[in-house]
């Protein structure tokens, strides 16, 4: 959440810095290495925020399955996903500025398919899935993760036809009116194996340092061998210019590289921490993290337009600024997310429980 607010900030309050790929082109000019590291170290933000998506459905089927039926939890599942869609649309967009009148009359796109979209439409669809055996689960979502760069190459995104269908489920568009970066299929497989892994913790609680420590050298891995090949999964080949060159992968759509590389440094995190919980627990940078990571959805809405107000001062203009807009930004949200955690907690059968 912290790295996202450090992109976001970026965004807003100097400029957009790219260093990934996005329909298998490369940047015109790849930036330097401290403007790359900038962007590059927010590339975790996505799966990881997808992966732990998929992960919580699976903590909270188990858990509330001792108060609510399996229907119930379903329900509960579909209007939280369904709530995703709505935030999207009606809070989301507008910090980006789509359906904004300059968009409206300009040809822009007047719609986003982002972040919230497609993880509301893969919860809408874990909902139904989710109580299949997590075996089951975690080949399907692998499975699915190996097929799209196949099905990338099958159904590609011709640029004198708008298919609505085929962007919001496979291929990025900027174009039209529907403006989608997340598109569903090659995301769905990591909210699934997300899910898989939740349901696999929670029947081995104490195995989940293990598990995230090989899951972590697995991909990591296979992405020395699949980025090295520099043919499928790749999107966007090694040129031989350099360590930059070497980490330029695919963002939009994710690339297998890309994935295993985020997944994989994701799992070695999670290993990390789960191995060291006891100690970080008591240092206060930790707690005001987990203060974070407690209300998410809060935090993702509410530092968007934090950034964007930023945006009206100063504090812009260079990379410098960028970071000290972010250290603002941050410390206004801190103080916020304590006081969110304690309204959601205190009212827990509110509508905040979707939040």
């Amino acid at each position: 959440m912290i790295f996202m607010a450090l992109d976001h900030a970026m965004y807003f309050n100097y400029t957009h810095i790219v260093a990934e790929g996005y329909q298998g082109m490369r940047p015109e000019i790849l930036p330097d290495i401290v403007h790359f590291i900038t962007r590059f170290i927010t590339h975790y933000c996505a799966p990881t925020f997808i992966f732990l998506a998929g992960f919580s459905v699976a903590l909270y089927g188990t858990r509330r399955s001792f108060h609510l039926s399996e229907a119930q939890i379903t329900s509960k599942l579909l209007i939280r996903g369904c709530i995703l869609l709505v935030l999207q649309i009606a809070l989301v967009n507008w910090v980006w500025g789509f359906g904004s009148f300059q968009h409206l009359t300009s040809g822009y796109a007047v719609t986003y398919f982002g972040i919230l979209a497609c993880i509301g439409c893969g919860i809408i669809i874990l909902a139904w899935v989710r109580r299949i055996p997590p075996s089951l689960l975690a080949t399907s979502s692998i499975l699915i993760l190996l097929m799209i760069p196949f099905l990338l190459e099958w159904l590609p995104l011709l640029p004198e036809n708008e298919s609505v269908l085929l962007e919001i489920f496979l291929q990025p568009n900027t174009s039209g009116w529907l403006f989608v970066n997340y598109p569903l299929l090659p995301w769905i497989g990591v909210l699934g194996l997300g899910c898989a892994c939740g349901v696999w913790i929670v029947e081995h609680p104490g195995k989940i340092t293990r598990l995230f420590y090989i899951m972590g050298i697995i991909f990591l891995a296979i992405w020395v061998i699949v980025r090295l090949g520099g043919g499928y999964g790749n999107l966007i080949a090694y040129q031989g210019e350099g360590i930059r060159d070497f980490m330029l992968m695919s963002k939009y759509p994710p690339s297998l590289v890309f994935l295993l590389w985020n997944l994989g440094g994701m799992s070695i995190a999670l290993a990390g921490h789960s191995h060291l919980e006891n100690h970080l627990h008591t240092v206060f940078p930790m707690k005001i993290i987990v203060s974070i990571g407690q209300v998410p959805l809060f935090f993702y809405i509410v530092h968007l337009y934090v950034y964007r107000m930023l945006s009206w001062t100063p504090l812009g203009g260079s990379l410098i600024m960028g970071y000290i807009a972010w250290i603002v930004g941050l410390c206004v949200m801190i103080p916020l997310c304590y006081g969110y955690r304690s309204l959601k907690q205190n009212n827990p059968h509110s509508i905040l429980q979707y939040l």
